[in-house]
């Protein structure tokens, strides 16, 4: 069984001319790296990897140093795909000016033409994107006194302003039956409303709802009927089909009665509701373009992490990812990512990562990904 990956050993950036381009390994007929070559105590490791490590460590200029020196040597610059990492490092950085210097030398030596640059708002540094604070973030704080009630109220007129919604659960301690009844109906109203909502402190939040209920145990159910409502919604909301069936189990086993039913939800990023048919109809090869991954892939990623497994669950041969969108997966995260990927290959099911950009695409197979993914990279220029 194949285990997580380990941490390649990094080089400093190349302080001469001669440092990156000392070593040149040959590639494989198939245009990737011998297993010696990639091996952490190899002292020929390939300059693209290398700067591909250096870019998900956030060390964006030492990674722009290591290719411009190595395409300072003939297999550098013979090879397309340093040249087209490159290009992918100044449109994630959005450094435009060096973009098209670089896109004049390209026509130059391959006549063809370069890589198009997309706008700003399409492709930004992901230092900005990662680290900007979300608007529509809102954190559920109690009053003075404990209270929720009036709290609750903000939150839904928040919410309804600003379209969608992340909320913060942490700062909860304690939540009265009432309280949690008036919350339930409230994600239900702004759900009916197809109102997108995310969750910070899920975890901990719902572990708190039942041991409330487990205090209630043998009391009527309108003693403990708002953190059973809160809890199914939640559940919905985020998609927990299985916490869902066993609550509702525990639900109808206790009082005899049936639970609420349970609802699709589908956030954005994943495939719109107008479009269902289309996506199921995508496993008989019939253009599923697959789960978009956007922004970067971070330590704090679990909502992305829970959103591919539970769009691998539906899925049941080939599981479609569409990386178009995702800027950089952070280095402290690549094992984590790697694990999420290889649970669903273990689980006898294909999957394909498609529209890789460069640097990604190379991190990935410094990591082994390519024993339990497919990786496509974006079509070059």
């Amino acid at each position: 069984m194949a285990t997580a990956p380990s941490k390649p050993s990094m080089r400093p950036a190349p302080a001469a001319p001669a440092a990156a381009g000392a070593a040149k390994p040959a590639m494989t007929a198939s245009g990737t790296f011998t297993a010696d070559q990639l091996s952490p105590d190899s002292t020929a490791f390939p300059p693209l990897y290398e700067a591909a490590i250096l870019y998900s460590a956030d060390c964006y200029d030492a990674a722009e140093l290591v290719l411009k020196e190595n395409l300072r040597t003939k297999e550098g610059k013979d090879s397309l795909r340093v040249w087209l990492m490159l290009f992918d490092l100044y449109q994630l950085t959005n450094n435009r000016k060096e973009f098209d210097a670089l896109s004049m030398l390209f026509t130059v030596k391959f006549e063809r033409s370069p890589p198009v640059w997309t706008s700003a708002s399409e492709s930004a540094d992901p230092r900005r994107k990662e680290k900007r604070e979300r608007k529509d973030f809102f954190p559920i704080s109690p009053s003075a006194d404990g209270g929720l009630l009036s709290e609750i109220d903000k939150f839904e007129a928040f919410a309804k302003e600003m379209g969608s919604c992340r909320i913060g659960f942490e700062k909860i301690l304690s939540i009265h039956n009432e309280e949690a009844e008036l919350l339930s109906l409230v994600f239900n109203r702004l759900r009916r409303m197809k109102l997108p909502m995310w969750f910070n402190g899920f975890a901990d939040f719902t572990a708190l709802l039942k041991k409330s209920i487990n205090d209630l145990s043998g009391q009527p159910v309108s003693s403990s009927q708002g953190y059973w409502s809160l809890l199914f919604e939640l559940y919905i909301l985020d998609r927990r089909h299985e916490e869902y069936d066993e609550l509702g189990l525990e639900y109808a086993v206790a009082f005899e009665m049936s639970p609420p039913p349970w609802e699709d939800v589908v956030r954005p990023g994943g495939a719109p509701e107008d479009k269902q048919a289309s996506v199921h109809a995508g496993e008989n090869g019939s253009g599923d373009a697959g789960l978009p991954l956007k922004g970067v892939f971070s330590a704090n990623s679990k909502d992305m992490v829970q959103q591919l497994a539970t769009y691998a669950a539906s899925k049941p041969q080939e599981v479609l990812v569409d990386m178009s969108g995702l800027l950089r997966i952070d280095f402290s995260a690549t094992s984590q990512f790697f694990e999420a990927v290889r649970a669903i290959h273990l689980a006898q099911k294909r999957v394909i990562l498609s529209n890789l950009n460069e640097l990604v695409a190379a991190q990935l197979e410094v990591f082994g990904m390519t024993k339990h993914a497919i990786l496509m990279r974006k079509k070059a220029a």
